[in-house]
């Protein structure tokens, strides 16, 4: 789908296309710019335009990001009118993904001060295909590791932070698989490149702890509180390559893929797939919270024909 044409870049409304930055900026030389992927949900009636979910979480993130990497903060409070606005100007009618940067686009060497502008663009983006076709992935454990702390901070949420992990994405694919989970620096599993990663085992959902140099994902924080509160067990601990093979159930969370089912991890299946009755509740919980609605509503391979 194309994308929606009005963005705003630098404190201003302005197209795509008049949205540039110098091939000498500090974004451009060093890859420093934070961001946040915002998913737009409409109602289930849909009685109005798609609201942001978990607007505060992310722009709480945000801020965190700014801090870690010792960015000034443009004005991000402007963000919740800025979206609105977003919305109208661009006639946002169906589900979406909203990403907000703070990019520096000054010229500099690296000891010269960074001075970030606020970005905000959208794309229509309804369910990947893992739920709209009732599918799911078959993912590889990767010898690619994730950045440790000792690094670079594994919770900003900076662009350089995607460079590894795409490599690593990249290698899997070519080997067949669907996707895959990086390992941290001690060879435990970590997160796949752009999720949380979620194991079940004997009813209990599991995920790898923050202290794994685990990004602090927003969908991974509400699926864990949703959880407990529906009186699943849950903890976050430390996995290994047998928890993966040995799963009842698996899956991966995130703003842009929302939740999607794993099939087996190197050949080896997950137990319950597909049944995946964990896997399943949460997806229903997931989209009734995005979309505002209560949990009556009938269920179809995964739950894609209303959710879409």
């Amino acid at each position: 789908m194309t994308a929606y044409p009005q963005v705003f870049f630098a404190d201003q409304w302005v197209t795509r296309t008049e949205a540039k930055i110098s091939i000498g900026s500090l974004a451009m030389r060093y890859g420093l710019s934070v961001f946040e992927g915002i998913r737009l949900y409409t109602p289930l009636d849909r009685s109005g335009p798609p609201r942001p979910f978990l607007l505060g979480e992310h722009l709480t993130r945000l801020s965190s990001s700014l801090d870690l990497m010792r960015l000034v903060d443009p004005g991000i409070h402007r963000l919740t009118g800025l979206i609105e606005e977003l919305i109208d100007r661009n006639a946002i009618r169906q589900d979406a993904y909203l990403r907000v940067g703070v990019t520096p686009i000054n010229p500099g060497d690296l000891e010269d001060q960074a001075v970030p502008v606020l970005t905000m663009t959208a794309v229509p983006m309804g369910r990947k295909r893992w739920l709209a076709q009732g599918m799911a992935m078959s993912l590889t454990i990767s010898d690619w590791q994730r950045a440790s702390a000792l690094a670079f901070p594994p919770a900003a949420k900076n662009i350089s932070n995607y460079a590894g992990p795409r490599l690593a994405w990249l290698a899997a694919r070519d080997a067949g698989f669907d996707g895959c989970v990086l390992t941290n620096r001690v060879g435990r599993l970590c997160e796949a490149p752009t999720a949380a990663l979620f194991l079940v085992r004997q009813g209990d959902l599991l995920t790898p702890a923050l202290s794994e140099d685990v990004l602090p994902s927003i969908t991974r924080s509400w699926l864990l509180a949703t959880a407990e509160a529906s009186g699943i067990p849950v903890r976050e601990t430390m996995l290994t390559r047998a928890d993966a093979s040995t799963a009842d159930e698996a899956f991966l969370c995130g703003t842009g893929i929302e939740i999607a089912a794993v099939r087996d991890f190197d050949g080896h299946k997950c137990r319950h797939w597909p049944a995946a009755p964990v896997t399943r509740s949460l997806i229903l919980r997931y989209f009734a919270a995005a979309r505002g609605s209560s949990l009556d509503w009938p269920v179809s391979k995964w739950d894609a024909g209303r959710v879409a």
